[in-house]
């Protein structure tokens, strides 16, 4: 097959996915490499009361490409479980209120009734003979001691997340119908390559313009790239993620922006679900 144009495909699949606008510049070329990459950007609960450890932490993760949200104890961690996914917890053992294995023994008790398994790494500052299996017995997955090592950290979070997605709330869709997905590409996983590169270029862009259609209080705008994102979600047969867009576009269409923050956490939940799953396709060549 004779090499196909950054441009030309966007052309294409502008009119195959209802895109309007002019194509873009060049931008940099996705390759299997940069689908790697993003596929390796996990959702991370780091559960830690010190500030500077936080902050610490925070900083190496984001360093590396994960996306953190940080709890400052056992509670707090129960809330953020509450409200988003996330494929993997950095727990601190020892915590006021409500102590890590405290935390880690209420979270495996809740998933015995809704499914799934959510890695977690405790962090403790003793380094002391039983300590790994107080750990294991408090449902935890491993452990590392204080001071952490960013190599040793990075290599516990690629071991135990990996970049599959792992799920704490109750049974959750697939975020794409894979088969229904190859069919619609005929079969062509060289197409599909293609077609997930653009995506993962051209997403986090409609997602900008729609978050700041929110925040700036902007139906009709939000109404436009909400439709033109529908459409290109809905193509890759990832119908959890259309639906979200739907619900910011009728937001646009009603002019009922107060609706519009929740909708869009939910957009964004759904949408890093497509891409992950997109390049996790592509990687294991559908």
């Amino acid at each position: 097959k004779k090499p196909i144009r950054q441009s030309e495909l966007y052309e294409a699949i502008q009119v195959t996915f209802g895109m309007s606008g002019e194509a873009p510049e060049a931008s940099e070329l996705v390759t299997r490499h940069t689908i790697r990459e993003r596929k390796r950007r996990l959702k991370i609960l780091l559960v830690e009361d010190n500030l500077v450890n936080q902050t610490l932490a925070v900083r190496l993760l984001e360093k590396r490409g994960y996306s953190v949200s940080v709890s400052n104890n056992g509670k707090q961690a129960f809330q953020a479980l509450g409200q988003d996914s996330f494929d993997l917890i950095l727990m601190d053992v020892e915590m006021p209120e409500m102590n890590g294995f405290e935390t880690t023994r209420i979270i495996r008790e809740k998933e015995k009734t809704s499914g799934g398994h959510i890695p977690i790494i405790a962090m403790t500052a003793h380094a002391m003979d039983g300590d790994r299996e107080r750990c294991l017995n408090a449902g935890m997955d491993a452990y590392i001691s204080k001071p952490v090592s960013s190599e040793e950290l990075f290599s516990m979070i690629e071991k135990y997340a990996g970049g599959v997605a792992q799920d704490t709330g109750s049974e959750t869709k697939e975020p794409i119908d894979s088969a229904k997905l190859m069919e619609r590409m005929g079969g062509d996983k060289e197409l599909l390559s293609e077609l997930v590169a653009l995506f993962l270029e051209e997403s986090p862009k409609l997602f900008s313009e729609i978050r700041d259609a929110v925040i700036n209080n902007q139906p009709e705008i939000l109404k436009t790239v909400a439709h033109t994102l529908k459409g290109s979600v809905g193509n890759f047969a990832a119908p959890e993620a259309a639906d979200a867009a739907l619900r910011l576009e009728n937001i646009g269409k009603s002019g009922k922006m107060t609706e519009g923050p929740e909708a869009l956490a939910a957009l964004e939940r759904e949408l890093q679900r497509v891409q992950t799953r997109l390049a996790q396709l592509v990687e294991d060549g559908a």
